[in-house]
């Protein structure tokens, strides 16, 4: 099991999840496809066992954070870790309504939900934080896996990079307020930076609403 599971992993770390097949991953294994559903009954539920064993490759923390703002910002960075090693992860993982929870994302969501410890917060207030907290890191892994996936396409299919003249901020006179942001900010895009300050602006807004609550933090 744990040789097709991993070899599951390897196709989608190097071609993206829509190239996984049941098919690929037997001629990888170098074994008939029908041989694989003795162990793994379709494809989503091998997705899903794929999920538990590539969380499991960035391990949880061993110890306590030292304070609520610690751990935060160890869980950002272990899930920060987790997409730019297995960017296929992100969509089985997003936050969602639908309330899609694994034992492998369970203990990673309550993981985080330790920093709050001690706190005294009503679970409506820690889901609140947590729900910011949690957008946050994964809007930003997005634009990450976005680039990865238009990376590999553009690979794939020879496309070549857009023509700079007809990029908009080109003409800085038509647009001046977002040429000169984008030129200051993202010219190179420096995104684990942008990560890093994002994330301490999530932060610091938190501990402003805590202060303002009276909650010592």
């Amino acid at each position: 099991m744990e040789r097709i599971v991993r070899a599951g992993i390897h196709i989608a770390d190097a071609e993206g999840l829509d190239a996984l097949s049941m098919r690929r991953v037997a001629i990888a294994l170098g074994t008939g496809t029908m041989s694989l559903y003795r162990h793994v009954a379709s494809k989503d539920d091998l997705v899903a066992l794929m999920v538990e064993a590539a969380m499991a490759d960035v391990p949880l923390p061993d110890s306590p954070p030292l304070n609520w703002r610690h751990g935060l910002e160890r869980a950002a960075y272990r899930d920060w870790e987790l997409y730019h090693l297995h960017p296929w992860i992100l969509p089985r993982v997003i936050v969602s309504t639908r309330g899609r929870h694994g034992s492998a994302l369970a203990a990673d969501s309550e993981s985080a939900f330790a920093a709050f410890d001690g706190l005294g917060l009503d679970p409506v207030e820690a889901f609140r934080y947590m729900f910011m907290f949690a957008s946050y890191v994964q809007g930003v892994a997005l634009i990450h896996v976005s680039d990865v996936e238009a990376e590999r396409q553009a690979k794939i299919t020879g496309e070549q990079a857009p023509d700079p003249a007809r990029d908009p901020l080109s003409d800085p006179a038509a647009y001046p307020r977002l040429t000169r942001a984008m030129r200051a900010g993202a010219d190179p895009w420096d995104l684990d930076a942008l990560f890093a300050s994002g994330l301490a602006g999530v932060l610091d807004g938190i501990a402003a609403d805590l202060a303002r609550r009276g909650i010592e933090a």
